[in-house]
This record gives C-alpha cells, sequence and structure tokens, in this order.
C-alpha cells in the first residue's frame, strides 16, 4: 500500500489547518481595535477618495498653480494644463499634491539648496528617509508613481498606528464613549486628508501620540525616542520637551529627590534635532540652511502680535487665493481648547496645547495652522469631552466639519492651496 498523501484529502484538510492557523491570530486582536480603530478609519479614508474622485469627475477646478503635475499614463510627471485628468491615476494624483514633490525629490535625489531660493531642506528628514527605505525594501520601480505610492501607504500605515495609540493613551483617562468621539472627531477634522496623503502629518501624529503615551504608562525611555523622532519629522516637534518634562515632574509629585537616571533620556530631543543641524552644516556649510530657507516661505521666529498686528491690518476677504481670514480661525480653534483644557485635560496635555498655540503665533505666518492643528491631538480630547456633554455641539462639530473635509478635500486634489 502505498504512503503517499491522497490529494483529494489534502484539498479537503489545507483550508481547515489554514483557518486554524489563522483564527486564533485574528481572535486576540481587540475588539476595540475594529470598532473604534480600524471603522472609523476605513469609512473616512474611502469617503475621502470618493469625494475627491467626484469633484474630479463633477467639479473641474481650474488649476492655477503653474508648478501643478500629475503622473501621467506612463507613470512619470507631467506638467498640468488648465485641469487635471479624471482618468490617469486618480488616486495617487488626489493625494500627491504641493509637498509632496518636495518629499519625493528628498526620498529619491536627497538635499539640495541654493542660498535665496525654495530649496527642500525645509522639510525634516525622517518621514523621506523612510519612503526611501521602502522604496529600496520592496525593489519598487524608478518612475515616479512607484515613488508616490509607497508614500501614500506609509502616510495611512502611520495613520493606523497612531489612532491605535491614542486610543490606548485615551483609555488611561477616559471611558469607550469619550475615545471613541475623539478618534471620531480626529478623522473628520477639516483637513483630515493630510493624513493619508504626502505629508509627514500622520507619521508625526503616530509619534507624538507614542510619546505621550510611554510617558503615561512611565517609560521614559521609549517615550523620548519617540519624541525625538518627531521632532526630526516636523519642527513642531522639539515643542514635545517641555510637556513630557512636565509630565515626568508630574508622576514624581515634583519632587526633586525622586528623579531618576532616566531623566537623561530627554537628551535624545534635542539631540535629534542638532544631528540635523549637523547634517547640513557639513553638507552645506551653515548652521542655520533650515532657517534661511524658512524665511523665503515668510517664517521665522518672532513676537506673536506682529502677525496678528499684520492680519487686522492687511488680511484679505476670504477667497480661493487668500485663507488668512479661515487661518485665523483655526488658530482661534486651537487657543478656545488651550482654554477649556485648562479645567479638563492633565497638566502636560494643557501645557503642549498652549504650547503649539505659542509656537504657532510665533512662526510668522498664520497660514497652514488648519494643517497644524490636526497633529495637536489633545484638541480633540478638549472637543470629545464638549461634545459628549453637548448634543448640539456634537452635531455641529460633525455636520461642519464633514463639509469643510469635503470641500478642502475637493480643493486640495484639484491643485488649490488649502493649508
Amino acid at each position: 500500500m502505498s504512503d503517499c498523501p491522497n490529494p483529494r484529502h489534502l484539498l479537503i484538510t489545507r483550508p481547515e489547518v489554514l483557518k486554524a492557523r489563522i483564527g486564533p491570530a485574528f481572535s486576540k486582536i481587540p475588539e476595540w481595535f475594529i470598532r473604534q480603530v480600524t471603522v472609523p478609519f476605513v469609512i473616512t479614508r474611502l469617503a475621502l477618495l470618493l469625494v475627491g474622485w467626484l469633484g474630479v469627475r463633477l467639479l473641474p477646478l481650474p488649476v492655477t498653480f503653474p508648478s501643478a503635475w500629475e503622473i501621467g499614463p506612463d507613470g512619470n510627471k507631467h506638467t498640468v494644463v488648465n485641469h487635471i485628468s479624471p482618468i490617469s491615476h486618480p488616486c495617487v494624483n488626489m493625494l500627491s499634491r504641493w509637498d509632496a514633490g518636495w518629499y519625493v525629490e528628498i526620498a529619491r535625489d536627497g538635499y539640495h539648496y541654493e542660498p535665496g531660493s525654495a530649496s527642500n531642506t525645509a522639510f525634516f528628514p525622517l518621514y523621506p528617509l523612510l519612503i526611501r527605505v521602502i522604496h529600496a525594501l520592496l525593489f519598487l520601480p524608478a518612475n515616479d508613481y512607484w515613488w508616490l505610492v509607497p508614500a501614500i501607504a506609509l502616510s495611512n500605515i502611520a495613520l493606523l498606528i497612531g489612532l491605535t495609540y491614542f486610543r490606548a493613551l485615551l483609555a488611561i483617562d477616559f471611558d469607550e464613549e469619550i475615545a471613541s468621539r475623539a478618534i471620531i472627531y480626529l478623522l473628520i477634522f477639516p483637513t483630515t486628508f493630510f493624513f493619508s496623503g504626502i505629508y509627514s502629518e500622520s507619521l508625526f501624529l503616530a509619534l507624538t501620540v507614542g510619546a505621550f503615551y510611554y510617558a503615561r504608562t512611565n517609560r521614559w525611555l521609549p517615550a523620548c525616542i519617540f519624541a525625538a523622532l518627531a521632532a526630526v519629522t516636523r519642527s513642531q516637534g522639539i515643542i514635545l520637551a517641555l510637556p513630557l518634562l512636565i509630565e515626568y515632574f508630574r508622576e514624581r509629585n515634583f519632587s526633586l529627590r525622586k528623579i531618576g537616571w532616566n531623566i537623561t533620556a530627554f537628551a535624545l530631543i534635542p539631540a535629534a534635532v542638532f544631528a540635523y543641524a549637523l547634517f547640513l552644516r557639513l553638507r552645506f556649510g551653515s548652521w542655520t540652511v533650515m532657517f534661511d530657507v524658512q524665511g523665503i516661505w515668510g517664517r521665522h521666529l518672532m513676537w506673536p502680535w506682529h502677525p496678528l498686528a499684520w492680519f487686522l491690518r492687511h488680511a484679505p476677504a476670504l477667497s480661493l487665493e487668500h485663507h488668512d481670514r479661515l487661518d485665523f480661525c483655526f488658530l482661534v480653534l486651537l487657543l478656545g481648547g488651550a482654554i477649556a483644557g485648562l479645567r479638563q485635560l492633565s497638566i502636560s496635555y494643557s501645557v503642549y496645547l498652549w504650547t503649539a498655540v505659542a509656537f504657532f503665533s510665533c512662526w510668522g505666518l498664520f497660514g497652514s495652522i488648519p494643517r497644524f492643528d490636526l497633529v495637536t491631538f489633545p484638541l480633540f480630547v478638549v472637543l470629545a469631552l464638549i461634545g459628549a456633554r453637548s448634543r448640539a455641539f456634537h452635531l455641529g462639530y460633525v455636520v461642519a466639519s464633514t463639509m469643510l473635509a469635503a470641500l478642502f478635500m475637493v480643493m486640495h486634489s484639484q491643485w488649490n492651496w488649502v493649508a
């Protein structure tokens, strides 16, 4: 008698074996991850793509930006003439606007700097570095399309990780209702599309929330590693040092006697920024390269009353070209959240909000603040707490945010400036 297995028997048992192996793995996934993180993530991301696609098809907007481009059928960039194409890689093109070109350029070709002109040294290195690593590990083709795809994938994976950390962080202080509400409020915020596009917002959110989560669970080395990585993802990452340090002392009842060796981990945060500055110094011969380039876009540190005075005197009326009044409204929203958070948030979250308000107010322009608000997670905790008490506020926020999110997605996907 032959010892060879019956092929028909293998066909019957193989799915059962596969199910037996995979089933336990899926059963270990927490129910909250599916219900509170994955489902809102999938619904909002698909909704954004649908809105953007319908906008391109039904509401084509004129493209006025002279350097606008899109990926053509050959997988490479082509200059946009009047309107973007509704059929050429629409999902990738919709999510590849404005700063996407800078990030992919850094990932593919590295940094370059020309004094007095816009250069990619204004963008911090971690996000483009990860794009380059993914592209290399997957042996992807060298055309533009296959540089953009891993960048979009990275943003969305980072968002999913950030939401997971956010829910875990919220669970320390709040019930499931507040956690779910804060996540939904974050995912429907007017500028939420930046999370899924080729921007560093989602990576920065994941690192920031992760840093606070490890801080709140008294694991200071990973907390400071995450904060250091955030500091080389976006310029505002440096402001994490103060609220995390306050959280460190709060956990020790502000007693100097309880300070341990792990406080030295905080040196990683300025060290990361210094390492990037040193790289630019060795590469381009100046310690101030990143500041010089930011200045070309009108961004440099100043007293907060200077941009406010300019806004009150010169801000033009709200239009497709001028958003100064809208940008200011988002700064007021952040300020309102900081005021409301004084009585509702832990001290470190409150300090983070106030530090963000101060940093954005002193950064030369109110432009892009709608995008900066997006990654300041304590704002959404405050909004969730208010929404839990007031049904009118909840309905108003959901309706206003979703409408603005849809409008902004249509604008952004067709090369109209949002933030």
